[in-house]
């Protein structure tokens, strides 16, 4: 067959685009099954939808595969949502081919797999979880889909599920084919290009749909097939940049630990960043990482007092976050590691004295990193199946019956999750945010606008 793997169009042009890793994955997959693949990513080329409309027309595929990675920007006080412009991306691919049969995956889709089919009639089948081995099967039957599990399929005009699937052996999974996508258009960022290592997640943060997704069972690489990855990223495509796309890089620490001195002893030289946790970083591993590549790490604490990190299960203590931070700004050793700590604000567990303690932090954190590091704050996006939505409507935080996945993107500002007792004081969290992040946008502004200047 003749497929056509689109990433969903986002509507507009965000700091930096994202190679569709995912696709990467699944096209393998399809080669290797003898089908012919093409790859398309509208947010990547300035012809948008309008390019997908004449990739469909010149190649008059037999399966156009649509991904949608996200529903919406998750940000509270820049809110957009994808999934309108995902809706718009099947429109018009169903109305520049009738005989096409479209299918949709990727996470966001999985999230909301059954609404999503229910309320887009274009759409034929939908892949649910991980889709390296239902895809190619699915196109084998495609004329009697309910055989093939993980498979949302259109039966006398109700939705259908086959049921539920094992996950794939990622751990024995080739890596993927680059050459789906122009890499070059992914090249302005090193978080732009993902290599994973690792699917699955142990961790069990309360707000968090990963282990949903990937299963709390980690499927670990080996550390020579990650470094095939890269040595073939390195001799066909030139790259030098990149991030680990796993949940956390560097759990298990050992595996990570094996990575970085595979890349040593084969003498890759590359750069990375990673999501990484705090507890298994310390300076013996940060300086192997260091010697390996790293130069950016994300951190996700959430909080900070004691409240928050256990409501939201981090396994984490305030000193272990303040040890962190001292750690990458007073040992001159690690003062060449990009860091990001990112925080919610008005989260489970949260109180007046907690607020303020997450602020304090926060400021003393980018001051502290200032030129080489920073600190973000927004608010939990509540997701279903999690503990924190289960919690918002507990607490009457939120309506039983919420649509999480509203028809308008007014519906949005309603999904956030808002600690009840601190209601009356969030209209003045979200100002402070609101002007804060306008300061920094218009600061990084005009050091841009310097920086123009003075190149001419």
């Amino acid at each position: 067959m003749k497929i056509l793997l689109v990433q969903a169009y986002l509507g507009r042009k965000e700091d930096f685009l994202l190679y569709p890793l995912g696709l990467a994955y699944v096209g393998t997959a399809l080669q290797s099954r003898g089908h012919e693949v093409r790859g398309y990513d509208p947010n990547a080329s300035p012809e948008g939808l309008d390019g997908m409309q004449k990739r469909i027309i010149e190649l008059s595929p037999d399966v156009i595969g649509i991904s949608l990675r996200n529903i919406d920007n998750l940000i509270r006080w820049d809110i957009f949502y994808y999934y309108k412009y995902f809706q718009e991306t099947i429109r018009v691919a169903r109305s520049v081919s009738s005989k096409a049969k479209i299918v949709v995956g990727g996470p966001g889709f999985s999230i909301f797999a059954e609404k999503i089919m229910q309320r887009n009639l274009e759409l034929d089948f939908g892949v649910y979880l991980e889709g390296e081995d239902s895809f190619p099967e699915l196109l084998e039957k495609i004329d009697n889909p309910g055989v093939v599990k993980g498979i949302f399929y259109r039966k006398n005009g109700e939705v259908i599920f086959s049921g539920a699937r094992a996950l794939p052996d990622f751990a024995h999974m080739t890596y993927p084919r680059r050459d789906f996508f122009d890499i070059n258009d992914y090249r302005n960022d090193i978080n732009c290009i993902g290599v994973q290592t690792k699917r699955g997640c142990p961790l069990k943060c309360t707000y968090c749909n990963y282990p949903l997704l990937n299963g709390s069972r980690q499927r670990v690489r080996s550390a020579e097939s990650i470094s095939d990855e890269l040595q073939y990223l390195i001799d066909v495509f030139n790259i030098k940049r990149f991030v680990f796309a796993d949940a956390i890089f560097n759990s298990p620490k050992k595996h990570a630990e094996e990575i970085c001195e595979a890349f040593i002893k084969r003498g890759i030289k590359v750069e990375w960043s990673a999501y990484m946790d705090i507890k298994n970083t310390d300076k013996d591993f940060l300086m192997l990482a260091q010697k390996a590549g790293c130069k950016a790490i994300i951190f996700s604490p959430d909080g900070i007092s004691r409240g928050v990190l256990q409501a939201l299960n981090k396994m984490l203590e305030a000193k272990d976050i303040e040890e962190s931070l001292q750690l990458f700004t007073k040992d001159k050793e690690m003062r060449n590691f990009n860091v990001i700590y990112g925080f919610f604000l008005n989260a489970p567990g949260d109180t007046v004295s907690g607020l303020l303690q997450t602020l304090y932090f926060y400021v003393k954190a980018k001051l502290a990193l200032r030129g080489r590091g920073n600190a973000h704050m927004n608010w939990i996006r509540l997701e279903p199946e999690t503990v924190v939505f289960q919690r918002a409507v507990e607490e009457g935080a939120v309506p039983k019956d919420i649509e999480l996945l509203p028809d308008q993107v007014e519906g949005l500002t309603k999904v956030f999750y808002i600690k009840p007792t601190l209601k009356w004081l969030d209209p003045f969290l979200l100002v402070l945010v609101k002007w804060f992040m306008k300061f920094i946008a218009n600061e990084v502004g005009v050091k841009k606008q310097r920086r123009m200047l003075a190149d001419d």
